[in-house]
């Protein structure tokens, strides 16, 4: 929260005027054998039809993730609790999540609250492009480049085993530069975003792998998890798994 604070200087022109948020990191979580897992950007364009909660206007915009979960999620009675993050909210990148966490021998506690204790959860670009529907900016550099002072601030504290990425992020040079350089022994899983569009057609060709993966982990925590998803077709959900057990080695490690 310090570096955070130190670092900010005011929020874009383009963007919501909200402080970019810190991670929300487990009560459980331990540097050098904890996951990292990063959604791509918050789409608040809902904020146009409703009033302004006050996790985005008051001291806590700068822990809003936290404070979601807190007020939120811990007690919902949702399987997969609300982080204000929504492909964690959906339960895709928790299973994701708990996959790598158990190929790479990091905490995989078989409950989703408690996993998302062991673990740090955010969304990479801090700053939101103001607007009435959901603008992605993932191929804007420019507007990219507000964010890396402050993922090079939670890689520094963080200090992940691996970080689940999103692989459009990965693609430029001067971003993965930066990752690489602030956390040099880290693990980074470059990923497509976990949502429909992906696991339904883009994902097609990891099926047969997928079905094979899924009968091999039938009766585990996992299944049970990927049966829970929200908006995703969990036969389908699992081609991004498949996807997963193919950039790793036998040994855990990435292809």
């Amino acid at each position: 929260m310090d570096r955070f604070r130190a670092t900010f200087d005011d929020v874009p022109g383009w963007a919501w005027p909200f402080s970019p948020p810190v991670p929300l990191v487990g009560e459980r979580y331990r540097p050098g054998r904890g996951l990292l897992i990063y959604a791509s950007a918050e789409n608040l364009s809902w904020l146009h039809d409703k009033p302004t909660p006050p996790r985005f206007t008051t001291d806590d915009a700068w822990n809003r993730y936290r404070v979601s979960y807190e007020q939120a999620g811990r007690d919902s009675g949702a399987f997969f609790p609300d982080v204000g993050i929504a492909p964690v909210n959906n339960g895709g990148l928790l299973a994701a999540g708990l996959f790598v966490a158990g190929r790479l021998g990091l905490p995989a506690p078989a409950r989703p609250r408690a996993f998302l204790e062991t673990v740090a959860v955010s969304n990479w670009c801090k700053f939101i492009v103001r607007s009435r529907t959901n603008r992605d900016y993932i191929a804007d550099v420019p507007k990219l480049t507000c964010s890396p002072p402050y993922v090079v601030s939670e890689l520094c504290v963080l200090r992940p085993a691996a970080v689940l990425i999103p692989q459009a992020v990965w693609r430029h040079p001067i971003l993965r530069a930066a990752m690489r350089g602030a956390s040099p022994w880290t693990t980074f899983l470059p990923v497509p975003q976990f949502n429909a569009q992906v696991v339904n057609i883009h994902l097609a060709k990891h099926d047969r792998a997928a079905q094979a993966l899924r009968r091999r982990l039938a009766g585990t925590p996992l299944a049970e998890w990927m049966a829970h998803l929200r908006t995703l077709r969990e036969q389908h959900a699992w081609r991004y798994l498949a996807m997963l057990d193919a950039m790793l080695r036998p040994d855990g490690r990435p292809s």
